[in-house]
């Protein structure tokens, strides 16, 4: 007869997404494999604040 694990006890594994770090530009958490951006060993949560760094360091200009 089966059983469903979750009644007789032994349940799901649940997998959370562990983050690798936090973005220089807003500290959000940045998990791998998500739209995460790496720059010059500096981690972004995603390219609107990788956009933003550059903007405020000079390094990117609008025209």
């Amino acid at each position: 007869m089966l059983e469903n694990p979750m009644v007789s006890g032994q349940g799901f594994e649940e997998l959370y997404a562990t983050p690798v770090g936090r973005c220089e530009e807003c500290r959000d958490l940045v998990f791998q494999g998500f739209e995460g951006v790496l720059f010059e060993d500096d981690l972004y949560c995603c390219t609107s604040c990788l956009e933003s760094h550059l903007k405020k360091v000079g390094a990117l200009r609008e025209i």
